[in-house]
């Protein structure tokens, strides 16, 4: 049985050469890896910082936001109490004292109409 080859492309269509990276070391690739991973990492934990600020900041105005909804509840329902106590004190104010007072007796079998 003959070998053949399974291979599509057995050559790459240009030369690749590591002639430019004859001038570094080792060490100066080493060395600039790590100042990108320290890099990176300083960003993220400033990221990090920024964003658990914020967060704090967003759950002390919802705090806040309850608390001021809480005390507009009690104001609105103080200024419906005094509403309700000016307009009854403007409708007691059309009515005249009187010394006498006459009661109805109602029977239990009468129904009134008006």
């Amino acid at each position: 049985m003959p070998q053949t080859s399974r291979c599509l492309v057995t050559s790459f269509p240009f030369n690749i050469t590591w002639s430019g990276f004859k001038g570094l070391n080792l060490k100066f690739i080493w060395a600039g890896s790590a100042l990108i991973a320290f890099s990176l990492l300083v960003v993220s934990i400033y990221q990090l910082n920024a964003y658990t600020s914020d967060l704090y900041f967003i759950r002390q105005a919802e705090k806040n936001v309850a608390i001021l909804s809480q005390e507009n509840k009690v104001l609105e329902m103080d200024l419906a109490k005094a509403n309700s106590l000016w307009s009854a004190k403007q409708y007691v104010h059309n009515f005249e004292k009187t010394d006498r007072i006459e009661y109805i007796k109602i029977l239990e079998n009468t129904a009134l109409a008006r």
